[in-house]
């Protein structure tokens, strides 16, 4: 049992995050897929986010036929956590909430909520749970996605940094001087 929960909490974030965007679109007009219009280097972060999360998600399911074991509970627990965490802080974005970014879109920044302690829960949370699916996975593979998918997160936080610090100047700036980009690492 304990072996599909990466897999499902992957299933679920990802259901959550379409639902997201369309009931954002729906309420607010507003078109949350920047990614789609993406060029240049976040296009190419796009792609290699994309494929990196899609592989650890068919080798996390590999794993069903695995006897239970601490790892596949660690496995379980990790990315639950980080499933709980995407999905708030998607929520606590609000209408500021985008995947990718479009030159000149940005409503306003969050500094509430998981956004005190992060600048970056999303991708922390996103991490987390790609973590569980490669320790879920346990072969080299999926520890490789998984490490070329921090890289593509990395890549991506520093292109929305930028972003955000044009879009509102000094205030974006005070933020970052504040609160860390990831849990405690400035």
């Amino acid at each position: 049992m304990l072996n599909f929960i990466p897999f499902v909490t992957f299933v679920v974030v990802f259901a959550a995050t379409i639902a997201r965007g369309l009931v954002l679109r729906r309420r607010t007009g507003d078109n949350v897929w920047a990614f789609a219009g993406a060029s240049g280097l976040q296009r190419a972060t796009s792609v290699v986010f994309a494929l990196s999360i899609g592989l650890l998600a068919l080798t996390s399911v590999r794993t069903t036929g695995r006897l239970a074991s601490v790892f596949t509970a660690v496995a379980a627990l990790v990315a639950t956590g980080g499933g709980i965490i995407i999905v708030i802080a998607q929520h606590q974005m609000g209408r500021a909430w985008r995947i990718g970014i479009r030159s000149g879109d940005a409503p306003l920044f969050v500094n509430n909520g998981l956004f005190r302690f992060s600048r970056n829960p999303v991708f922390f949370g996103m991490i987390l749970l790609g973590l569980g699916m490669a320790i879920a996975a346990s072969d080299w593979w999926s520890w490789l996605a998984w490490l070329v998918f921090i890289a593509a997160c990395a890549i991506q936080v520093r292109l929305e940094e930028q972003h955000l610090a044009r879009m509102f100047g000094q205030s974006y700036q005070d933020y970052q001087a504040q609160v860390p980009r990831w849990i405690g690492v400035r």
